[in-house]
């Protein structure tokens, strides 16, 4: 396969799996929104995962489930703080 072919099909794979992130994105939170699912149990599991079969993918894997759940986390945190302002300036009428 020449270079440029390469480098388009992992270019193409780049964006489908930035977009199937930014997919379970909205679904985690959508879930926690709407389901008033804690999703806190599977971050903490996703984030314990390890591929010790595959030390090739590892480290990497690894790195893009961090970075998943922490968008996760902080998505969580800003709708709180939202919906704490929104309390607050409720209360003062």
């Amino acid at each position: 396969m020449s270079t440029t072919k390469t480098a388009v099909r992992i270019q193409t794979l780049e964006a489908q799996v930035n977009a199937l992130a930014q997919a379970w994105l909205y679904l985690a939170a959508t879930m926690e929104m709407q389901c008033g699912a804690e999703l806190e149990t599977m971050e903490r599991s996703l984030c314990a995962k390890r591929w010790p079969g595959a030390p090739q993918i590892d480290a990497e894997a690894r790195h893009t489930l961090e970075w998943l759940c922490k968008e996760l986390s902080a998505a969580r945190r800003f709708r709180e703080q939202r919906a704490a302002q929104a309390w607050a300036d409720w209360r003062r009428g």
